[in-house]
């Protein structure tokens, strides 16, 4: 039983360093190209008709529900583990329960959940962003696409002048210089998302199946919370990029047959 504790805790302070060098990452991204303005030029650049604003608008909507679910079950998860376990999350304590002896651990718990309030809100509302933003480029694509069939629906002989197609290529690339310029900011917190949650979801895992060291369900289920929760944010750094380059290839070699 010991040395199940001990690899328990060799695998619980990996998957937490993982997981705060994740959110390092995130807040490191974010914060430099709020700073730097790019987020912003993006943003201007992007130009949406009003069918396209009100999607968008609900689409953001769902998602920062979600976002926000997320964070508030998350906090409530951590407030159980730290207060009311007697004791099992103090791992997270270190290296203070290591070297000082305390009689009370209260504060240091205080002190951990503040800073785990920002952890949290490091890691899933840059997620929520991201995505927010695949989506916004892919429905743009979307809808150059209806466009698209539609003119050449209406066309005699289903066949486009020149300068439509001259049209519809500049609004394509125009798109997808916003969906460049986005991935060159955004690819090292896409790249440490990959690597840090695939490696989570891994450990969280196999510790859920083989090393449950406690009959708390409420532990139980936050374990498994958790992994359910990296897996998500992988699945979604995955997806986006996936959506808007499957809708960028496409689209151009329909303009390429025309």
């Amino acid at each position: 039983m010991f040395r199940r504790l001990t690899t328990d805790a060799f695998f619980f302070k990996f998957i937490v360093l993982s997981w705060m060098i994740l959110c390092s990452i995130c807040q490191s991204t974010y914060f430099a190209v709020s700073y730097s303005g790019s987020l912003d030029r993006i943003l201007d650049r992007i130009q949406l008709s009003n069918a396209s604003a009100t999607y968008s608008r609900k689409v953001a909507v769902i998602y920062a529900s979600i976002a926000w679910s997320m964070f508030i079950m998350n906090v409530a998860f951590t407030v159980y583990s730290l207060f009311f376990t007697g004791g099992h999350m103090d791992i997270l304590l270190a290296p203070l329960t290591t070297y000082v002896n305390l009689s009370d651990l209260m504060v240091p718990r205080i002190v951990w959940f503040l800073f785990s309030l920002y952890l949290e809100a490091a890691w899933i509302f840059p997620h929520a962003m991201s995505f927010m933003l695949a989506t916004i480029f892919t429905h743009q694509f979307k809808v150059l696409s209806r466009s698209f069939d539609r003119m050449l629906a209406e066309s005699y002989e289903r066949r486009l002048s020149d300068s439509d197609i001259e049209t519809f290529r500049q609004r394509h690339q125009k798109i997808s210089m916003s969906v460049s310029d986005t991935d060159d900011f955004l690819m090292f917190h896409n790249a440490g998302a990959f690597c840090c949650q695939l490696f989570n979801t891994i450990l969280l895992l196999y510790d859920v199946i083989f090393l449950r060291v406690t009959d708390d369900p409420i532990i139980i289920v936050m374990l498994i919370t958790w992994m359910c929760g990296v897996f998500t944010g992988l699945c979604i750094t995955v997806a986006g990029g996936i959506m808007v380059n499957h809708y960028v290839s496409i689209y151009m070699r329909r303009l390429m047959l025309v």
